[in-house]
């Protein structure tokens, strides 16, 4: 392989005595470009190892010669370091792979941010005992990119700032902090993606997509999954460590008094307490029985109207009772919502709300619009089935019509368990409970009704059922 290699560098012409005086080719430069050519064309086949020997000579001889050398180094190195024999000679290699990313920002100037992230990420996995370097990295590369940064990135700072709290080197404060900056970084790529996942999904309705967007809708859909796992992992971390109790140290009163024009801090509250987690009873909630919310709550949503805070305010004025006020709170948030589940989540508080006032038929709509935004979503269906049972009685002129709606019902139920398995229980305990509210089977038959026929509920509903005591 490396022969033919070397034979098709001497054809093109890499023996030039022209050539030969170009000085970023080092000394000898005929045999600095025979050797990238024969390690570039390996690396970029993935076969790191036996790309070393061309890859360590234009390193350490011309390493001018091409930008490539530091980008495919560290993958080079890395496989060298899995044959290393010797914990001296390993050492010494993961002391080479830091150092291809120093000298990239030496000969290659600039993606400094970037730079530094993958070194950050090298750091963590190679030197377990060097956390806080890694760490510091981290902030660095934000602090010259800013949150435009890869879901590996955000995963590898969470990950090192808790290995810093449970060595004792952080305090809850500082983990709390870090868990901050990472999921609003997360938020931020996240509502990019979702921008232009939406744009490209409107468009393929419509009309077909070129080649180059379909790639791009697949690239960022893959994305955002990434970015959906970190997130989930770093709850996963923080969980037992931000109860309820531990955050009522850093959101009280006293902090409160401190920072109530502070933007940053109210954001982060606000955030902090309204998180779903799995709470010290072992039952899934939040912090927003803490008093100080309603605090953070309303000087955030005053200071910085934002789908966040408005979120805040419905959930504020749920809990009070205020469902008018609720439901224009939740549906201010999800038209400012770029995150399809958090405007999914938003109509299905809506729906809820308008169903808390006895309004059925806009409950259904804004459900409907839940299910839409998050597909393959059991809740606004489960939902749905309690709304329609609901309407028992409002909905005919007689026995058969008005009980009619326990058969919509259940089949919203049967859909909800059949889309999303996670609301199987829910809506088994539904379905056994709506059964016992079908129509009459005698008075039924009286009124000319059978068994199979179908038959659509009028009103809002507007449901075509099948008559069926089978069930």
């Amino acid at each position: 392989m490396k022969q033919i290699i070397l034979s098709f560098a001497l054809i093109i012409g890499f023996g030039s005595s022209i050539q030969a005086q170009d000085g970023k080719y080092g000394e000898d430069s005929v045999t600095c470009r025979e050797q990238l050519l024969i390690y570039y064309e390996l690396a970029r086949n993935k076969n790191y190892k036996d790309a070393w020997e061309g890859w360590d000579y234009v390193y350490n001889n011309c390493p001018q010669a091409s930008k490539n050398t530091f980008i495919y180094g560290p993958s080079i190195v890395k496989a060298k370091i899995k044959e290393a024999a010797t914990d001296e000679e390993k050492q010494k290699l993961k002391s080479l792979l830091l150092e291809v990313y120093d000298n990239r920002l030496v000969y290659y100037p600039g993606k400094e941010g970037y730079v530094l992230g993958r070194k950050a990420l090298e750091v963590l996995e190679y030197y377990p005992d060097s956390t806080q370097m890694a760490y510091n990295l981290f902030l660095r590369a934000m602090e010259v990119d800013g949150p435009k940064q890869s879901a590996a990135f955000y995963n590898g700072f969470f990950v090192s700032a808790a290995r810093l709290f449970n060595d004792d080197l952080f305090n809850k404060e500082q983990i709390f902090e870090s868990y901050n900056i990472v999921t609003e970084g997360i938020e931020f790529n996240n509502n990019e993606l979702n921008v232009s996942i939406a744009k490209l999904e409107a468009k393929q309705e419509s009309a077909s997509l070129s080649s180059k967007e379909e790639k791009k809708l697949a690239k960022d859909q893959r994305e955002l999954e990434r970015y959906t796992d970190v997130e989930s992992n770093i709850e996963k971390i923080l969980g037992p460590i931000a109860t309820c109790k531990n955050l009522e140290v850093l959101y009280n009163d006293s902090t409160f008094a401190l920072h109530t024009e502070d933007d940053v801090w109210l954001r982060r509250a606000n955030k902090m307490l309204s998180q779903l987690r799995t709470k010290e009873d072992g039952e899934t909630g939040d912090c927003t029985d803490n008093p100080i919310f309603f605090k953070v709550a309303e000087a955030l949503y005053r200071l910085s109207p934002s789908a966040a805070s408005a979120r805040s305010m419905g959930t504020m004025a749920y809990k009070d009772g205020n469902f008018v006020k609720a439901s224009e709170y939740f549906k201010e948030a999800a038209d400012q919502e770029a995150d399809p589940i958090k405007r999914a989540e938003d109509y299905l508080k809506i729906g809820v709300s308008f169903q808390k006032r006895g309004n059925l038929s806009l409950a259904k709509t804004a459900l409907l619009q839940a299910a839409k935004s998050r597909k393959n979503w059991g809740d606004p269906y489960i939902v749905l089935a309690t709304v329609y049972a609901q309407a028992a009685g409002d909905c005919g002129s007689n026995a058969f019509e008005k009980n009619a709606v326990y058969w919509a019902a259940i089949n919203k139920a049967n859909y909800a368990a059949s889309i999303d398995p996670s609301v199987s229980s829910k809506a088994a305990k539904l379905i056994n409970a709506y059964k016992q509210g079908i129509p009459d089977k005698g008075v039924s038959f009286q009124l000319g009704h059978k068994q199979g026929e179908s038959y659509t509920i009028g009103c809002w509903i507007n449901e075509t059922v099948v008559a069926d005591w089978t069930l």
